[in-house]
């Protein structure tokens, strides 16, 4: 597995390679940036696939991230 993120999201290892749940990052988006959960909030559908990028291992995340970038 790559541990690298692409260039384009600079940021997304720390999410590839998360051990929170998606309730656990979910709460800690709250509570860190409550616009941005809210904004989930509102959208079902992104909500859903960042509960679903949360649901995969390591990296399948991975994967997903490259394909963001392709």
């Amino acid at each position: 597995m790559r541990n690298t993120a692409t260039p384009i999201f600079p940021g997304a290892a720390s999410l590839v390679n998360s051990t929170c749940s998606f309730e656990s990052f979910y709460a800690k988006l709250y509570a860190n940036a409550p616009a941005v959960a809210w904004t989930l909030d509102a959208d079902r559908e992104r909500r859903e696939a960042l509960e679903e990028f949360f649901a995969k291992s390591p990296e399948e995340r991975q994967m997903t991230v490259d394909s963001w970038a392709a």
